[in-house]
């Protein structure tokens, strides 16, 4: 859709599948991509928290999910999977499962949440 939007004005290179883009196909910049970010964050109505730590927290949920390693670097993008099982994923054990579990059972109390 974005590349019908942009015409004869887009240009990515052949070998390039790009799951984010500029608005002319090219590769985002950083800066410009955290400016893009920030009014998405004050739309949804959450905190503020860097795109790394969005990063780091789709890990862990995914984790909590119990998703399949490989399938969580395919969403993450990462080309080695030692980097989403040692820097952006957290073990998460059946005790904070159940911890957790209980924790949201609590906030859905209409007496207490």
């Amino acid at each position: 859709m974005e590349r019908k939007i942009a015409g004869e004005h887009w240009s990515q290179e052949p070998d390039h599948d790009l799951i984010f883009s500029s608005e002319r196909g090219g590769m985002i910049d950083p800066v410009g991509f955290s400016r893009t970010f920030d009014p998405l964050v004050k739309v949804a109505g959450v905190r503020r928290i860097t795109v790394r730590l969005a990063r780091h927290t789709c890990g862990t949920l995914l984790a909590f999910l119990k998703v399949h390693p490989k399938v969580a670097q395919a969403i993450l993008r990462h080309s080695q999977i030692s980097m989403t099982m040692d820097v952006y994923t957290r073990v998460v054990g059946d005790d904070e499962r159940d911890a957790v579990a209980l924790l949201a059972e609590l906030l859905e109390d209409p007496l207490i949440g």
